[in-house]
């Protein structure tokens, strides 16, 4: 019995290997078919790759784009910087050789009631009118770059972006409002010119900002075809484009007064220089650069010399 017995085991243990072996055979069959799916899973890589590669291509192409506008910026801007540079030069050039060929060679002094001198060259209007009529006066600062002829066109655009000679140029002209009398008759006569970056124009203005300023600059001359009159700035007013600050005409002396002193009281500077009723004024208006679309005025008495 024993040898049947240990025969009967032996068969199961035989049974038993077999068995483990058959299922080891399939244990196999599926790590085969997780070996498969990686394999599987290599096909998706190679799709991706191709999909950069799509990208990549769509990227050297932006890529391109954004070089070709930043050249297409740089040039423009380094042609606008050239360009204002020739303005710059072409704009002295003219005016230098204006005031040359068309300032008489009489020089001329002006003596205030304080006994200050005032030398300048006679202007030539005779000579100045066959260059271009629409001159009304000439404008001197002295020690200052403010030398200067001043027109009168048919609107208030066309001087902001044309010289003297008419040429253009974005430096411009110092000019009359057009609603002024060409006489500088009216109570308020306003002149405009940009503030240029090279201190041309009328930059040299925004130093009545200081007081210190307005101490040693406080007289200009201005030359017109039917006589010369000081200038005597008495206010400076911050402002902007959007503000009324400028007024030609007045109801009666009272609102005109009225206009001097509000000027005055908004003033960056303080002045001595006493308005009346009877006196005229002169505006002289330019940009500035420290808030959007500003502006600064200075506000002068005319009086006449001859």
């Amino acid at each position: 019995m024993s040898d049947r017995f240990d025969d009967k085991e032996l068969q199961e243990t035989m049974v038993v290997e077999i068995r483990d072996g058959d299922e080891s055979e399939t244990s196999d069959r599926p790590a085969k078919a997780e070996t498969e799916e990686p394999d599987h899973a290599l096909e998706q890589p190679d799709s991706g790759k191709k999909k950069k590669k799509r990208l990549t291509k769509l990227g050297r192409w932006f890529l391109r784009l954004v070089l070709v506008v930043s050249i297409a910026v740089a040039g423009y801007s380094g042609f606008q910087l050239y360009k204002g540079i020739k303005d710059y030069r072409d704009s002295e050039n003219a005016y230098q050789n204006l005031a040359r060929n068309t300032e008489g060679q009489t020089e001329e002094t002006i003596v205030t009631d304080q006994g200050e001198r005032h030398n300048f060259t006679k202007a030539n209007f005779v000579a100045l009118a066959e260059i271009n009529p629409d001159v009304v006066g000439w404008l001197s600062l002295e020690d200052t770059v403010i030398n200067y002829p001043i027109v009168q066109g048919s609107d208030n655009e066309y001087y902001l972006h044309h010289l003297f000679t008419k040429e253009y140029n974005n430096t411009g002209c110092i000019f009359m409002d057009v609603d002024n009398a060409k006489d500088f008759s009216d109570l308020n006569t306003v002149l405009y010119a940009h503030h240029m970056r090279n201190g041309s124009m009328f930059a040299e203005l925004e130093g009545y900002r200081d007081q210190e300023y307005y101490d040693t600059h406080r007289e200009l001359v201005l030359q017109t075809p039917s006589g010369n009159y000081l200038v005597e700035p008495f206010a400076g007013l911050l402002t902007d484009g959007y503000s009324d600050y400028i007024q030609i005409g007045f109801q009666d002396s009272d609102s005109f007064l009225s206009y001097v002193n509000q000027m005055r009281s908004q003033s960056t500077f303080q002045s001595d220089v006493t308005i009346t009723a009877e006196d005229r004024i002169l505006t002289m208006s330019t940009c500035r650069y420290d808030v959007e679309n500003g502006r600064y005025a200075v506000f002068a008495k005319l009086t006449k010399l001859d």
